[in-house]
């Protein structure tokens, strides 16, 4: 599940005066980058002028850095713009009711930006153009399935696939993709599942869309005598999006890290299993965007970190370093750009040094800056032995959601399945699925199936479905447009309802 990020606010004129101030002189220039990398760069990467078009400045991101500024703070409703909890909003100080910067300073801001930033983005990266996808079948639902879906796991234990819907529906397929069971949670969208012999527990969102609201919660099933029944087990949290277990204190329980994304404010959490059956809250990290955890152990000492990945806002992979008693050291590893879109990353040993190095994703194009942006894409970042990544490779992509990197012919190296949920339409065939063979020596050679437009994909997961001991792709659609797409590709998924698709693997 990608979170959706898209805000808009219409808090100020940016005027042609604001142009006429920066370009008085050179000093005026001055000032303006100065002012910028103060007050834009100082709570995260400084966004370049250069990273989005002037028309996207003036109509997303400006409006947006003054609320940020406490620039035409004044009436501003915050309940009625994405469901915040506008009190909590305010005492996070993520809107200051006090201005941070005089008009005079603000509008030298401005300047800086549109007078720097290009009209138009070009994409100046090359690249070869996908091949046919050799060595996989396309087989959709046999029955209709919304193409509204918000997760697909494969279950291994039991050979199901789990798939859930926008509307809190949540559908077992068997491994022909038909369906076996279905269960309701109504409004309550899954975005993370636990799979264990005769129970799982579900992660489920509350509200999809950008809301603070603590509607989200962790929830406990089970099957018993053909029923479905369940209890929950953490409650009020921010638009949860996944968890990871560990027993992080070492006192024989599972604990698990809730990632909650949240929209303004959010937070990384671990809930400790009590005696008593209970979960004990630990905020980690006071902050929205957590995307994404892992478990991996970073300095060799034999405990397992905490990976993290963040976006909204200070985009970034960090390792929280675990003293195995609840007690977390972070350390920042690899730093983005705001208007980046952080959405997924994995750690795997793409050299085979016995080090885990990074696939990172970057994508997320429904937010203040939308636009097609050459540096969204596939990259990875080689970890060179001390724990310091420098990036490796780069697969443009617009629009990526997520990757991961698996040896899907047998070959013995790591190739690469991607999915972009943002891709750009105008281009055949349209990137919203990539497979990257790996050819070795760091070169990836790019695949994809002739029909692409099969459905919009949000979420997928890798296993060997049909159990044949090779990998399968599942891709889950969710059609709910956010951004321009053309009218016969939303008209064909509303009609079709091809929900879950399987890349089904015959490569070997």
């Amino acid at each position: 599940m990608i979170p959706f990020s898209k805000v808009w606010f219409a808090l100020v004129a940016l005027s042609t005066g604001a142009i006429g101030y920066w370009s008085c002189s050179t000093g005026g220039q001055q000032r303006g980058e100065a002012l910028a990398r103060t007050h834009c760069g100082g709570c995260h990467v400084f966004p370049q002028p250069s990273q989005l078009p002037k028309k996207v400045w003036d109509e997303g991101v400006l409006p947006h850095m003054a609320a940020r500024l406490g620039i035409a703070y004044g009436g501003l409703n915050l309940d009625s713009l994405q469901g915040a909890n506008e009190q909590e909003v305010i005492d996070a100080g993520v809107f200051p009711v006090e201005p941070v910067v005089s008009q005079k300073e603000w509008e030298s801001i401005i300047a800086y930006y549109l007078q720097n930033a290009p009209d138009e983005l070009t994409d100046s990266v090359r690249k070869e153009a996908p091949q046919p996808l050799n060595g996989f079948q396309v087989r959709a639902t046999p029955h209709p399935i919304q193409a509204m879906v918000t997760a697909v796991r494969y279950d291994s234990l039991h050979q199901r696939i789990w798939a859930g819907l926008r509307s809190g529906a949540i559908y077992v397929l068997d491994p022909t993709l038909r369906p076996v069971d279905s269960l309701f949670r109504s409004r309550s969208p899954f975005s993370d599942i636990r799979i264990r012999k005769n129970e799982w527990e579900l992660l489920s969102m509350g509200i999809m869309d950008p809301n603070d609201k603590s509607t989200g919660d962790l929830f406990h099933i089970s099957k018993e005598e053909g029923k479905w029944k369940g209890k929950a087990l953490v409650e009020g949290l921010r638009r949860p999006v996944h968890m990871s277990y560990a027993d992080i204190n070492k006192d024989g329980r599972e604990d698990v890290v809730v990632s909650e994304y949240g929209n303004y404010v959010g937070r990384l959490a671990w809930y400790e299993a009590m005696a008593n059956d209970s979960m004990r809250r630990h905020i980690i990290e006071n902050r929205p965007g957590a995307r994404q955890t892992y478990w991996h152990d970073y300095n060799g000492d034999g405990r397992k970190d905490l990976w993290v990945l963040w976006a909204q806002g200070d985009e970034q992979i960090a390792v929280y370093l675990n003293d195995d008693r609840g007690n977390f050291v972070k350390k920042v590893l690899l730093r983005f750009s705001p208007v980046f879109g952080s959405g997924y990353f994995e750690l795997a040993d793409f050299n085979k040094d016995g080090h885990m190095d990074i696939l990172y994703v970057n994508g997320d194009n429904a937010d203040l800056s939308h636009t097609m942006k050459p540096y969204h894409g596939i990259r990875i970042y080689l970890n060179n032995g001390s724990g310091v990544f420098k990036e490796s490779f780069f697969y443009p992509m617009n629009g990526a959601t997520q990757a991961q990197a698996r040896d899907f012919d047998g070959d013995g190296d790591l190739d690469i399945a991607a999915i972009a949920f943002f891709p750009d339409y105008d281009k055949k065939p349209v990137e919203s699925f990539v497979y990257l063979e790996n050819q070795g020596g760091g070169k990836y050679l790019p695949r994809t199936f002739s029909d692409t437009n099969l459905g919009r994909w949000l979420t997928m997961d890798i296993a060997d479905v049909d159990q044949d001991g090779d990998l399968d792709i599942l891709l889950g659609s969710f059609s709910l447009t956010i951004t321009p797409t053309p009218k016969e590709v939303k008209e064909r998924w509303n009609r079709e309802n091809r929900g879950v698709v399987l890349l089904r693997n015959t490569l070997r």
